[in-house]
């Protein structure tokens, strides 16, 4: 009876990763697949990366809608004169 269990063993990394000179993508992908485990340091370059991209997309979106949501443009209208009709 052997201790060692040769054929599950995980294969020995020769150096671990270096989280500050992986990009977002390679950081965000080798957390998920719990490769590394992230550093505070990681976390908030990660976060950071997900902001900007939704400022981004915000920003984006105010720069198309310029004109009046339909809403407003239903209330300023106003209903066609019947001619025919008199007041009174």
């Amino acid at each position: 009876m052997s201790n060692t269990n040769q054929g599950n063993a995980p294969p020995a990394d020769a150096a671990p990763l270096d989280q500050d000179a992986l990009d977002i993508a390679a950081l965000a992908r080798a957390v998920l697949d719990r490769r590394i485990r992230p550093r505070a340091a990681a976390i908030r370059r990660l976060a950071e990366a997900v902001l900007e991209v939704q400022a981004a997309k915000t920003k984006k979106g105010k720069k198309k809608g310029g004109g009046k949501t339909a809403k407003e443009s239903r209330k300023s209208r106003k209903l066609a004169k019947i001619p025919a009709r008199k007041k009174g």
